[in-house]
């Protein structure tokens, strides 16, 4: 039987929000915990707390403002879910905040909380992933070598390099990664995967001792492990 979900912390500028994103937290067996203003999160013990759910807009120190400016005031160790009119780039902006395009439903947010949640009479699943010198841990987004070496990763990011670890050394066809990490959304396409495909380059090549190789080729793109 699976334990219930920890705590979500539920907080936008607008009450009326507020009540229907705790409505939905309560709709997946979750225990909202209502927060009037982003600032009284520093009272609050988070050890039990699975996830900050919010609006983009909210109330910091009585005065309405953007999640992202709220953020770098105020950083957390656990991740906030983020509900936006358009996605733009902002899912680009941090490996703990996740943004995801109003409005939200059952299964999308269920699934979002998915690799944060304990299970009672289940073995908990580790996080990372070992391959080669690195590992790479799913909860935050991150990618540490054997010096410690951390390179932090957006959502998607991380979601198209887990696709590509499952998958080393084999072609990956644009298709197929717009349908795993993108689902066909009406942002994604062949420019959008191009663009995260260079970032995750530039990222794993910053490493002193990398021993990943990205490519890319008419078919798609492989994650290979370079020969020594």
């Amino acid at each position: 039987m699976r334990k219930e979900f920890y705590d979500v912390l539920v907080c936008s500028a607008d009450p009326i929000i507020t009540k229907a994103l705790a409505s939905i937290i309560c709709a997946i067996n979750g225990r909202p915990i209502l927060l009037k203003d982003y600032s009284e999160i520093k009272n609050i013990n988070l050890k039990n707390i699975t996830a900050i759910f919010v609006n983009d807009i909210v109330l910091f120190k009585d005065k309405k403002v953007d999640i992202k400016t709220v953020y770098n005031k105020h950083k957390t160790r656990i991740p906030i879910l983020c509900l936006v009119e358009n996605l733009s780039d902002k899912d680009s902006y941090d490996s703990l905040l996740h943004f995801y395009q109003k409005p939200i439903d059952k299964v999308t947010l269920k699934n979002a909380l998915e690799p944060y949640l304990d299970y009672s009479n289940h073995e908990k699943e580790s996080p990372l992933i070992k391959i080669g010198k690195f590992s790479f841990n799913k909860n935050l987004n991150t990618l540490t070598d054997n010096n410690n070496q951390t390179i932090t990763l957006t959502n998607l990011e991380a979601k198209l390099l887990l696709i590509l670890f499952k998958n080393i050394n084999k072609t990956m066809e644009e298709e197929f990664l717009l349908k795993q990490v993108w689902g066909y959304s009406s942002n994604a396409n062949s420019n959008t995967i191009k663009t995260h495909i260079w970032r995750l380059r530039k990222k794993l090549s910053n490493t002193n001792d990398t021993m990943f190789s990205l490519e890319t080729s008419k078919k798609g793109y492989m994650l290979k492990i370079k020969s020594y």
